[in-house]
């Protein structure tokens, strides 16, 4: 079976979408839908598919069996009902929805209609990421009992990347990447085991033209299972991508700059040769994930076929895997249930900077 999609959104982010659609063997890319009619003309033109302003109009002339939305966020639910509308599965770019309220909406909607949804949550897909999952999933760390995620060089506020719309949000551009850290840890770390076990602080650097109300964020939970997650989130300083899982038999770091996974599973404080020790895997470890990911990489210089390019493209392995659950009818890879915590703690964050 293969699956006749469409992109609604012409702007920064539908490149990734445009591609992968084009090339996964799975899926047959038709259209592309945006407002613009000479960005649609350009896109249409680059992929050879047909362009169109309104969605409506598209959504009655094309047999779709899946729609990308990759539009500003303020859009997403009302675009989202009428693809919805049409019984067709959908996936939305992150924010997926401005409020907990509208995810709510959404989510209600889809239930009364029986159509899927899903938000992209691609960096849960990274390399590095994929090993920590797997090392999880497999007993290696025993019991979880905290996680941690550093994300700093975050856009500031002030810095439009993906268009004017970002402005109008709390934290502006700054906020617009917010839930890739947090469901990061949502992801590794588990669900809170209520709101109430949610607590997040804010603070404002930096002075701006806008009515921003933070540039830097922490959220800390606790979850069902008792593990203690932690995100912390700063805009403006040396870009680090951090997600630290400690465990009972050993602890992961994960690298997301680097796409390296450095495990410690042995006291490095008992003695002066437990720290030589220490260091010396951390350095295997580094060096054996440089020379993975520069092994990865060639395969793809010599052998561009899709198989080989969602390895080293979380976009397009997260758009394989949906393609899957799509065609089989299994579960989303991202559950709704992680997209609507990842909105519950961005509105804790939302409050506690207006507190502030």
């Amino acid at each position: 079976m293969t699956l006749n999609a469409a992109v609604v959104g012409a702007g920064v982010v539908s490149g990734t979408h445009l591609s992968a659609l084009e090339r996964n063997p799975r899926t047959n890319l038709v259209a592309i839908c945006d407002i613009d009619e000479g960005r649609a003309t350009d896109v249409a033109t680059k992929h050879d598919i047909k362009a169109y302003t309104d969605i409506d109009e598209m959504l009655e002339s094309e047999d779709l069996d899946w729609v990308h939305i990759c539009t500003s966020v303020q859009t997403h639910v009302a675009l989202a009902k009428k693809v919805i509308d049409q019984g067709i599965p959908v996936m939305i770019e992150k924010p997926i929805t401005t409020t907990l309220d509208e995810f709510v909406e959404l989510q209600e909607y889809a239930d009364e209609h029986g159509v899927r949804f899903s938000e992209v949550h691609q960096h849960a897909y990274d390399p590095a990421m994929r090993v920590v999952t797997e090392k999880m999933k497999r007993g290696d760390l025993g019991r979880v009992r905290s996680v941690e995620v550093i994300f700093t060089g975050l856009t500031p506020p002030d810095l439009e990347q993906r268009g004017s719309w970002t402005m109008e949000l709390e934290g502006g551009e700054f906020e617009e990447g917010l839930p890739h850290p947090l469901y990061l840890a949502l992801n590794a770390g588990g669900y809170p085991e209520s709101e109430d076990a949610i607590c997040a602080t804010t603070s404002l650097a930096n002075e701006y033209e806008h009515d921003f109300t933070y540039d830097n964020a922490s959220v800390q939970y606790r979850t069902n299972g008792g593990c203690l997650v932690s995100v912390k989130m700063i805009s403006g300083a040396i870009p680090q991508r951090l997600v630290v899982v400690h465990g009972e038999k050993r602890s992961l770091m994960a690298d997301l700059v680097s796409q390296t996974v450095m495990k410690v599973a042995h006291d490095p404080t008992s003695t002066s040769l437990s720290k030589v020790r220490y260091n010396v895997e951390r350095s295997a470890d580094l060096i054996g994930g440089v020379v993975g990911n520069a092994s990865t990489v060639l395969k793809t210089k010599y052998d561009d076929g899709w198989e080989n390019l969602k390895q080293t493209n979380p976009h397009y392995y997260q758009i394989d895997l949906e393609s899957k659950a799509i065609e089989t009818g299994r579960p989303m890879p991202v559950p709704v249930e992680e997209s609507k915590w990842t909105m519950v703690l961005l509105e804790k964050v939302r409050e506690a900077a207006r507190q502030d």
